[in-house]
């Protein structure tokens, strides 16, 4: 509905070029209730919009959680599922650059989804790991150390603010190099997992280019660093994290193409139970479709690609139009 509106108020165009948009990454996010509102920058293209050029979308991330750690007379279960909604805003200006307005809403519940997974892994003969000992669609954030926390009701919210911009700095016929910055502010709610209770500041660059490697496929990558302040999980965790990702879309149809994508970032704990599964590395497979001009729709799923690092799970649905 509010992507309606904001549609309806603004007056329509034809602008920019569908096959770009077609092939541009994931906005992926690590909904781990651990990183999640870390401010870490999700990938965009290296191209600014062009002067006047207006991208709305809205997207829908359902993650969900099983962790049962214990190490060195700490503890960390995580178990439940989180929702979460983005409305995003992008605007392009002169002299390339682009600015952008990310607001989140955030749930924490129970869920519904464990049925489903289960009987996903069971007919494939996987592991269930920790989800064979956790009860079906239950609330539980808990970690027993120095900055234990524990959360074991549905909790949802506004989360961090997010406020981008982007310079494209030199581009040619097939490529494009950007720089960008965002700052995130501590909008949500740290004891809600809605927030990280701290600001935010990141600064990075990214590279795209069409006709990568086969004519049909392009690939993008980005690179940067996030200052993330205090945690409210582990007093002496790192404040500074660098972050990576590097995606690939195939243009299997003038209106469809297929989106792969992996990103990560440094742990930024110290705590042995928190940082257990190491750095956290997420992978992003699905589809982008086209239905009309200017018209996006995205439907992934997101893995922990390192176990526990990420949700077990997280499904993703967008949609984006652009003026």
């Amino acid at each position: 509905m509010i992507l309606c509106l904001c549609a309806a108020s603004m007056p329509a165009a034809s602008r920019g070029d569908d096959s770009r948009d077609l092939t541009a990454p994931i906005a992926s996010r690590n909904l781990s209730p651990l990183y999640a509102n870390l401010g870490v920058p999700v990938m965009t293209r290296a191209a600014s919009l062009e002067e006047g050029e207006w991208i709305v979308d809205s997207t829908l991330h359902w993650a969900s959680h099983a962790v049962l750690e214990r190490r060195g007379g700490e503890g960390l279960e995580l178990d439940g599922e989180t929702q979460r909604l983005d409305l995003r805003l992008q605007r392009g200006f002169g002299r390339k650059l682009s600015l952008s307005l990310n607001l989140p809403y955030i749930r924490h519940s129970g869920g519904n989804l464990d049925g489903l997974i289960d009987g996903w892994h069971a007919f494939w003969g996987m592991p269930d790991g920790p989800r064979g000992v956790q009860p079906d669609d239950r609330l539980r954030y808990a970690y027993t150390g120095p900055e234990g926390f524990e959360l074991d009701s549905s909790r949802s919210g506004l989360g961090d603010v997010e406020l981008g911009a982007k310079l494209q700095v030199s581009a040619g016929d097939n490529w494009a190099l950007g720089v960008f910055a965002q700052y995130k502010f501590a909008t949500g709610d740290s004891s809600d997992f809605t927030g990280s209770g701290e600001s935010g500041a990141s600064l990075g660059a990214r590279w795209s280019r069409q006709r990568c490697v086969f004519a049909d496929v392009s690939c993008h990558l980005q690179i940067g660093v996030s200052e993330v302040g205090d945690s409210a999980f582990d007093e002496d965790a790192d404040t500074v994290t660098p972050f990576l990702g590097f995606s690939l879309a195939w243009l299997i149809h003038p209106s469809v193409s297929i989106l792969a994508q992996i990103d990560t970032h440094d742990v930024i704990y110290e705590a042995a139970v928190l940082r257990e599964n190491g750095s956290p590395v997420w992978g992003t497979l699905g589809l982008r479709w086209q239905p009309a001009t200017r018209w996006l729709i995205d439907a992934q799923f997101v893995e922990d690609l390192a176990v526990g690092s990420a949700p077990d799970v997280t499904f993703r649905f967008s949609l984006s139009r652009g003026f």
